[in-house]
């Protein structure tokens, strides 16, 4: 099977984190999976044209940490005409960010024949636009009426995005391409047992004198909640002793939120922020958290909560569809943008040793799924496109040769 997948957006991010993290570890997969000839694409829009990346210095620098990412782009062109017959085009990464837009490519590749499947991981530009930025609504909008209308196949997190994909199909008035529920992988890509040496000297410097802590994790931006965090430290973490951390990088429309936090008087003390962090360094954050905290508004899926619950720590959830689908009763949750029931929250556990212990120990009944089942699933829905494209173009040629 021959799988192409544009990861432009992949190789402009500084960061990687949600949609990034999931790109990378399924790509890392793909392009090892001696029964799938990957072609990793990269958008040149100078140039109106996409070339090959090669797959050495690729793996070399999302696997290995090592090269220069700049220097994985190849001078080999790929030509639209490429992408036929017997091929599938998977649009995995945050490809509506991508200088190609998917309502002039997508019909070109259906006519080519090639099986076309999307992942989608949310639908938040068209339901809660209010926390998006607004060209970004923009560019998603033309991605999903692309997809709607071109795709083969449609790949989703959360049984909640499914149905809300569902129900705007319905109100395009067109019919919903295939869509297979697959949830994501928890696991880093390596999981290691972590040395002192290997965490920066701030970040263990904080953790060690910040003890004990509340933790966020992921892109700080509008729909992620952090002011809440912020909100509960004053209105009761501080008074029980608890410090707060920030893990994750400065997105759009947080400035007024940044100047906040650094003006704080426990900024650098009892309040920390860290961006750019490493995997070991995350995974780090997570063991010695007392609790991870997701204020989210809306999600599609909610990769932190998962990836926290995998290593042990009890996670404090604001109280929406997406999260109890992929954590169920192992999350303790609080109603949305409620500082106060957080504050709560903690303070019974604080003072209910047992509990807390009984809490981390359901915690260890929590399994949830990993990168490589993903993979494979994934694949799984790929290989099924191309067949059920191949038969379509089959009949239809039966067809053509009968009539």
């Amino acid at each position: 099977m021959k799988v192409y997948i544009d990861v432009s957006v992949l190789t402009m991010a500084a960061f990687l984190t949600g949609i990034q993290r999931v790109t990378r570890e399924i790509t890392l997969r793909l392009v090892a999976d001696p029964a799938v000839e990957a072609v990793l694409l990269y958008y040149h829009a100078t140039r109106d044209s996409y070339y090959r990346i090669d797959h050495k210095a690729y793996f070399r620098y999302y696997a290995g940490h090592a090269g220069i990412k700049e220097r994985m782009v190849t001078k080999q062109k790929v030509p639209l005409s490429d992408i036929g017959y017997g091929a599938v085009f998977f649009d995995l990464d945050a490809a509506w960010m991508c200088r190609a837009k998917r309502s002039y490519l997508l019909p070109i590749l259906k006519k080519q024949g090639a099986a076309i499947v999307a992942q989608v991981y949310d639908i938040i530009s068209v339901t809660h636009p209010q926390y998006c930025l607004q060209r970004g609504v923009c560019f998603f909008m033309d991605y999903i009426g692309a997809h709607l209308q071109y795709a083969d196949a449609i790949i989703v997190n959360a049984q909640a995005t499914a149905a809300e994909l569902n129900k705007l199909s319905g109100q395009a008035g067109c019919e919903l391409p295939s869509c297979t529920v697959i949830p994501l992988g928890a696991d880093f890509q390596s999981e290691k047992q972590i040395q002192k040496k290997q965490i920066r000297k701030s970040l263990f410097a904080a953790v060690k004198g910040c003890m004990p802590y509340l933790l966020m994790a992921g892109t700080i931006e509008p729909r992620k909640n952090h002011r809440l965090l912020l909100r509960a430290y004053d209105e009761g973490l501080r008074d029980m002793g608890y410090s707060i951390m920030f893990a994750g990088s400065m997105g759009w429309d947080m400035e007024v939120f940044e100047q906040d936090m650094k003006r704080h008087p426990d900024y650098g003390k009892r309040i920390f922020w860290f961006s750019g962090l490493r995997d070991d360094e995350i995974s780090y954050l997570y063991r010695h958290a007392q609790f991870l905290v997701f204020c989210s508004y809306t999600e599609g899926f909610g990769l932190p909560v998962v990836e926290a619950l995998q290593r042990g720590t009890p996670v404090l959830a604001a109280d929406l569809p997406v999260t109890r689908e992929a954590a169920g009763d192992a999350c303790i949750y609080f109603a949305q943008d409620d500082a106060r029931q957080i504050c709560s929250r903690v303070f019974y556990y604080k003072n209910n040793k047992e509990a807390y212990a009984r809490l981390r120990q359901r915690i260890r009944e929590y399994h949830p799924g990993s990168w490589n089942t993903c993979y494979c699933r994934m694949r799984q829905a790929l290989c099924q496109a191309q067949r059920d494209i191949g038969a379509v173009q089959g009949d239809a040629g039966m067809d053509a040769k009968n009539g």
